[in-house]
């Protein structure tokens, strides 16, 4: 109680001195309303404490307008936030000392302002609508002479709402956020228009888009950390519930911190989507560029796909976390929209990891993940058509997605997969595991095995010399044979057993045998 009527009579002290410049033109009239504001709000709440609630919520009604007045004529967005802030604290007082004298809708604090106000405004505010003019002359001529017009905040859309901005930090985030967007934008701008041929060119424009992000990622995540923090500390204390566009009254439902975390999470992982999708085109219009078109027969590099499939995991890694946030499982077109981007992803990433596999001679699993990208294509199909309609909303121009380039997609797929079995036969014949070594088709060689190798004419023809090869000398049969017949040893005699004579067997029997 001691320190609440101190400050209330340095506040008192306080509004003498400021009363006495304003009077002589030394003081900017809206620096004389917040030092009124200010006097009026520690004088109603020291009069809530003494349970003087009639002269309390006079006093805080007439502050209450008079912040209303500083955040429709603040000249930057940052002020408009530190009097929405100070809204938010007075509110839950007035409703207090309102229901303390029995008001039957204490709970409508834009009504009670309203109603009590203009009756006390001038006894407790004399010079008030002197001090709103010069502070309306004042931001008038502030607009129009073109100053702090980039310090304004323009309105953050979700679905149609506005997300409202009631912390200064987070203003301050955003303004960064929105400066580093137009940046952005102009730079994206400006490298559409030329037209580079050359490939150091287009090497240095693909790299200059990508560096492009890290400023408006670096906002984003600063804004992320505080918005975090924000909600962190709100969850804590127990006051997460929603709170009304005026600070406690029965206006519009808007959005709480949580959801501004949320909204604020939705934004760095589209940007990041954005960032790895333009590096995915950059490697694959590298890899496949015209100077590629020209030389076929050169190689493509093998460090491409691996590393495209590894994009695409990140990409599938924010995409999820999209899923999870509260914005987009809140809202049914915007999750079915998420989901169809997240088989899309999938589809391109088996196609490039089919693309992996053909470069190690596996066939069989580049085949295989063509079919699973045949069947997140079906999904993605699926999920477009649960949309209720099929413009793509503001909330995911991020990654432009509809039947064209599913079907784009489907038909490379296609085409892919149609090469990988006809290569995948060249190589084994269709065969996998132990089996699958290089084997050439049936019929392969049969016109070298029935046919002359016609060089020879074509080289006559040519006008070139033909060497003929070197004829083998004639050996005379004869002498070959005598010759052989010389060097063969004769066989060694066998040893036979004597033939007996024909009378000894017919005798034999007779006389018998020994």
């Amino acid at each position: 109680m001691s320190r609440i009527r101190r400050a209330q009579s340095w506040g008192t002290r306080l509004l003498q001195q400021c009363t006495v410049l304003f009077e002589s033109s030394k003081l900017q009239p809206s620096y004389f309303l917040e030092v009124v504001t200010y006097e009026l709000l520690v004088k109603g709440r020291f009069q809530r404490i003494r349970e003087e609630f009639d002269t309390g919520v006079e006093s805080l009604s007439v502050a209450r307008s008079m912040l209303d007045e500083l955040a429709a004529n603040a000249s930057t967005s940052h002020d408009q936030a530190i009097a929405t802030v100070f809204i938010d604290e007075v509110a839950p007082e007035i409703r207090h000392c309102a229901h303390s004298l029995g008001h039957k809708r204490a709970y409508d604090i834009d009504s009670i302002v309203k109603e009590v106000a203009p009756r006390n405004r001038q006894k407790l505010v004399p010079q008030y609508e002197k001090i709103v003019a010069g502070m309306k002359e004042d931001r008038y001529k502030t607009a129009k002479g073109g100053k702090d017009t980039q310090q304004m905040l323009r309105n953050l859309e979700w679905e149609g709402e506005v997300v409202p901005l009631r912390n200064p930090e987070l203003v301050d985030a955003f303004l960064k956020i929105e400066v580093a967007s137009e940046k952005l934008e102009e730079k994206a701008s400006v490298q559409t228009g030329k037209n580079d041929a050359s490939t150091s060119q287009r090497h240095t424009k693909s790299r200059r888009k990508v560096a492009a992000f890290d400023g408006i990622l670096q906002a984003l995540s600063d804004a992320e950390t505080i918005a975090r923090k924000l909600s962190e500390a709100k969850r804590l204390a127990g006051s997460g519930g929603l709170e009304s566009s005026s600070g406690g009254g029965t206006g519009p439902v808007t959005r709480d911190i949580h959801f501004v975390h949320s909204f604020t999470t939705y934004q760095l992982l589209t940007r990041r989507t954005q960032r790895d999708l333009l590096l995915i085109e950059a490697l694959v219009s590298d890899n496949s560029g015209p100077e590629k078109a020209s030389n076929a027969a050169a190689p493509e590099d093998p460090r491409v796909n691996p590393a495209v499939v590894k994009i695409y995991d990140t990409i599938l890694q924010n995409l999820n976390q999209m899923r999870t946030l509260t914005v987009v499982d809140e809202s049914t077109d915007v999750a079915a929209a998420t989901e169809a981007r997240i088989a899309y992803i999938r589809a391109a990433r088996c196609l490039y990891m089919a693309h992996t596999y053909v470069s190690l001679k596996r066939y069989a699993e580049a085949v295989s993940l063509t079919q699973t990208a045949q069947i997140r294509i079906r999904e993605a199909r699926f999920q477009l058509s649960l949309l209720s309609t099929q413009e793509t909303a503001p909330e995911n121009r991020y990654f432009p997605l509809g039947e064209k380039e599913i079907a784009e997609l489907e038909n490379k797929i296609t085409k892919e997969a149609t090469k990988m079995k006809v290569d995948w036969f060249a190589h084994s014949g269709g065969a996998t595991g132990e089996n699958a070594t290089f084997k050439k088709p049936l019929f392969y060689d049969i016109a070298f095995n029935s046919i002359e190798d016609p060089l020879e004419k074509i080289q006559k023809r040519a006008g070139r010399k033909v060497s003929k090869p070197a004829a083998a000398p004639v050996i005379n049969q004869q002498a070959a044979k005598a010759q052989v017949d010389d060097t063969t040893t004769a066989p060694e005699p066998v040893n036979e057993a004597p033939r007996p004579s024909m009378l000894g067997g017919l005798l034999g029997g007779w006389w018998g045998r020994r």
